[in-house]
């Protein structure tokens, strides 16, 4: 079922009408080294957002340290353990507008549709172990003065490999400030928590404190391309502050890393 649900999104993919692709590369120093990596990394970020007749579909990918071979000869620390630098991370997400399946508006105040919410996560997440969880729930658009675009969802959140399922509530948002040529700047980003996960402590699923997370990772880009050369959101330079509380569920494993980035995409 689920490698059926992996080929649909990728047929989606396929079929889409309007498209973005970027490639971002950011680099960050003061990462945790308990975690099966590095304190400094260069993270290699591939992103592509696409419409499609019922919806939306976002893919991305994040590559940590993607010119380092993680080969012998690397320090072992007193544990035995070793940090790789070497990691992937990322997901696909599909959606299917309410509004358009039915032809009926779920429109009411600031919000502008419902759909449902599909993704596909998988990655390296604490060194060399490799997981995937399966999300399923809903979105909801909103329109929000000042902003580009607002939205949130409600999924819950599913480990194969563990018992039990976990609830999550995420968001994304941008807002752009365009003063003229020179001055023009963008704030977004998105951010994902729980305040209980099933997969991590089955005994105390309901507001588990073990079971919860919260991932961030807010933006604030200079358009320089649009200074350069005329052309808007092609070349952006900025930072991004991850902060991770309980990173990958796993208690008092708080991150906080100012990442500065370079943006193309066209």
């Amino acid at each position: 079922m689920r490698n059926k649900l992996l080929a649909a999104v990728m047929g989606l993919m396929v079929g889409t009408s309007a498209y973005a692709v970027s490639i971002s590369v950011l680099k960050g120093d003061n990462f945790r080294d308990d975690l099966g990596y590095r304190k400094d990394k260069t993270t290699l970020t591939l992103e592509h957002f696409a419409l499609w007749e019922m919806g939306t579909v976002f893919f991305y990918y994040d590559i940590t340290e993607p010119t380092t071979d993680d080969g012998e000869g690397k320090q072992v620390k007193q544990d035995g353990s070793q940090p790789f630098s070497n990691q992937f991370f990322g997901g696909i997400s599909p959606t299917f507008s309410l509004t358009k399946m039915t032809g009926k508006e779920f429109k009411y105040g600031a919000l502008q549709d419902v759909s449902i919410r599909l993704e596909i996560e998988n990655g390296s997440g604490n060194g060399i172990y490799n997981f995937m969880n399966y999300f399923y729930g809903l979105q909801y658009d909103l329109a929000v003065p000042g902003f580009d675009f607002v939205s949130l969802n409600t999924v819950l959140r599913d480990n194969p490999n563990d018992p039990g399922v976990g609830f999550q509530i995420g968001g994304f948002w941008q807002m752009t400030w365009d003063h003229g040529r020179w001055n023009r700047y963008k704030f977004t980003g998105f951010f994902a928590t729980s305040p209980w996960d099933g997969d991590q402590d089955i005994k105390k699923t309901y507001l588990s404190k073990r079971g919860r997370y919260l991932t961030t990772q807010p933006q604030l880009l200079y358009d320089l391309g649009y200074g350069l050369f005329g052309k808007q959101n092609r070349l952006e330079v900025g930072v991004e502050y991850a902060y991770f509380l309980n990173r990958f569920q796993q208690r008092n494993k708080d991150e906080k890393v100012l990442q500065y980035m370079v943006k193309i995409s066209y």
